[in-house]
C-alpha cells in the first residue's frame, strides 16, 4: 500500500486548528473554563438533569403534603361536627390511619383520649394521652394541655400517685400552676393527708399576689385551708362556697 500524500484533502483537514467559536467564546469565558466544560459535558448534563428531578420532586411533594393537611383537617373538621359518638370515633380513626402525618392525626388521637374520659374509660384515655405525650416534643405547647387531662384520667382512675406525679410536672408550666395546686389539695384530701394538701393551698396563696382577681382566687383557697380546720384568714369579702 502506497503511502498518504501529506497533500491530500483528509490530511490537510487534519491539520487545520478548529477556528469554530461557540456559545463559550462569545461569553468571553477562560480557556481553562471552556475546554473543561467541553471534556465533561455529559457528567454536567447529567448533574443538571438530577437537579431539575430533585427540583420536581420537592415541590411534588411540598404539594401532596399540603393536599395530605388540607384532606385531614377537613376530614377532622366533619367528625366534630359528628353527634352520634360511634360515628364520630369511626371518622377520627379514619383521620389516624389516612392522614397520620398530619397535624389532623394528632388532634384526632387527642379527641379519641376526650371521648374515653366522657365515656368514662379511664384506662383508655390513660393510655391514650400518654402516647401522645411521648411523640411531642418537650417545649411543645400542646403538653402541659394534654398533661392535665392524663392527669385527670389518672386521678378518676384512681391511680393517685400517678395523678400527683403529672399534676407536679404541671406546676412547672406557665398558667397551669393554680390548677395543679387545688387538684393536689384535693387529692391528698381525698387520701387523708391533711398536711400535704394545707401545704399545697398554702404554697398556691404565696404565690398569688400578681393575679389579675387575687380577692376571688385567694378567698377560694383560704376557703379550702378553712375546710382542713386551719386558722380563718380575714378578708375583705365573703369566701366562697368550698367548690372542691
Amino acid at each position: 500500500m502506497s503511502a498518504q500524500s501529506l497533500f491530500s484533502k483528509k490530511n490537510i483537514e487534519s491539520q487545520q486548528h478548529d477556528t469554530r467559536t461557540g456559545i463559550m467564546e462569545e461569553l468571553n469565558l477562560p480557556p481553562g473554563m471552556i475546554s473543561f466544560v467541553r471534556k465533561n459535558a455529559r457528567n454536567l448534563q447529567i448533574g443538571l438533569i438530577c437537579i431539575v428531578v430533585l427540583a420536581l420532586a420537592w415541590v411534588f411533594y411540598d404539594y401532596y403534603t399540603e393536599l395530605q393537611a388540607n384532606k385531614g383537617a377537613s376530614l377532622l373538621a366533619s367528625a366534630m361536627q359528628t353527634e352520634a359518638t360511634e360515628e364520630r370515633a369511626q371518622m377520627l380513626e379514619n383521620v389516624i390511619n389516612d392522614y397520620s402525618r398530619t397535624d389532623a392525626a394528632r388532634w384526632g388521637k387527642l379527641e379519641l383520649a376526650h371521648l374515653d374520659y366522657q365515656e368514662g374509660r379511664f384506662d383508655a384515655a390513660v393510655a391514650r394521652y400518654g402516647e401522645i405525650i411521648a411523640k411531642l416534643p418537650a417545649d411543645n405547647s400542646l403538653v402541659p394541655l394534654v398533661r392535665i387531662n392524663l392527669a385527670q384520667s389518672y386521678e378518676e382512675a384512681g391511680q393517685h400517685d400517678q395523678a400527683i406525679a403529672q399534676y407536679n410536672l404541671l406546676k412547672k408550666s406557665t398558667g397551669f400552676k393554680e390548677e395543679a395546686h387545688l387538684a393536689l389539695g384535693r387529692i391528698y384530701k381525698a387520701n387523708d393527708e391533711p398536711s400535704k394538701a394545707r401545704k399545697e393551698y398554702e404554697e398556691l396563696l404565696s404565690t398569688m399576689e400578681e393575679d389579675a382577681d387575687p380577692l376571688l382566687s385567694r378567698s377560694r383557697v383560704q376557703a379550702l385551708l378553712i375546710s382542713l380546720g386551719g386558722e380563718k384568714i380575714i378578708t375583705a369579702s365573703k369566701p366562697e362556697e368550698n367548690k372542691e
